[in-house]
């Protein structure tokens, strides 16, 4: 419901529009001849009251748009806050889901994939070196995927803060390699567990199986091989994309910084020094650099 009052930008219009009403009757009232008229017009310009009328209007006016300028720029310091606040919560899930594929790489992927890797290459050495059944070991323990927030990071950039366009850029090949990753993990655990559902007498079969080879004329199973290459690959995706972009908002965030000025909150930036032998080379990630 709208007061009664008059508000200060309706006192001066009125004011201004009454002084301008009072300065064209008198102007404007019959004289006898021009020069009285220039008199007349220069005596109400001269007036105190032309003065105070004029004074007042442009005082008010002045006031009026220091305020609005002021206002503005309150305005845009509180929102340049709520972004730059937004930018650090999107750095602390991008930090969360480089730091779980880190550690997942360190308890699994790792070993998992440089185990398999040796056990290729020793059957390679021994097939070339003596024709005689080569004796493998199976690693029949299941992987779950790892928590990572990533649709809540989805949710941020697109609708919480305003990050440039090679932010979002950066965000799909990381959302897609984590779906690929879980993907992976759940296939591999239905290969173990089909394995584990033969009978006692399947090691050819399994071994075929677990190495890719043929198991019969024209029949191959190569699955096991296939997993362990996209572990491998979709762990340092994984990895790599969040640290990328995780790069990419510490920037946006700086500017950001820069804009709002003194007072300004901290840009968050991660250090992975800790983890230095689980990073993958980053030199393969050089092309998105450059989008």
């Amino acid at each position: 419901m709208r007061s009664n009052r008059m508000s200060r930008d309706d006192f001066v219009l009125l004011a201004f529009f009454v002084g301008m009403l009072s300065f064209v009757l008198v102007a404007f009232a019959p004289v006898a001849d021009e020069t009285t008229f220039a008199m007349r017009l220069w005596a109400i310009a001269d007036s105190p009251i032309s003065i105070a009328v004029v004074s007042t209007f442009l005082a008010a006016f002045a006031g009026t748009w220091g305020a609005q300028l002021l206002a503005e720029r309150k305005a845009e310091r509180r929102a340049l806050l709520a972004e730059i606040r937004g930018t650090n919560a999107a750095l602390g899930l991008v930090f969360t889901i480089s730091n779980t594929y880190i550690t997942t790489k360190k308890q699994h992927i790792r070993a998992l994939v440089q185990d398999y890797e040796a056990q290729v290459a020793a059957r390679h050495a021994h097939l070339a070196g003596v024709d005689s059944p080569f004796a493998y070991r199976l690693e029949l323990q299941t992987i779950s995927p790892p928590f990572s927030p990533i649709d809540e990071l989805r949710q941020m950039l697109r609708e919480k803060i305003t990050p440039d366009g090679r932010a979002m850029i950066l965000l799909t090949p990381l959302v897609q390699s984590i779906h690929g990753f879980a993907d992976t993990v759940t296939q591999r655990n239905v290969w173990i567990a089909e394995v584990k559902a033969m009978p006692a007498n399947s090691d050819v079969l399994v071994g075929a199986w677990f190495f890719g080879i043929p198991y019969a004329p024209g029949r191959i199973d190569d699955r096991y091989p296939n997993f362990i290459n996209a572990l491998k690959h979709q762990t340092d995706d994984c990895i790599a994309f969040s640290i990328l972009l995780g790069q990419s908002l510490v920037s946006y965030g700086e500017r950001l910084t820069t804009r709002y000025g003194d007072g300004a909150p901290r840009i968050s930036k991660a250090s992975y020094d800790n983890a230095a032998d689980l990073l993958p080379d980053m030199s393969l990630y050089a092309a998105w650099l450059k989008n």
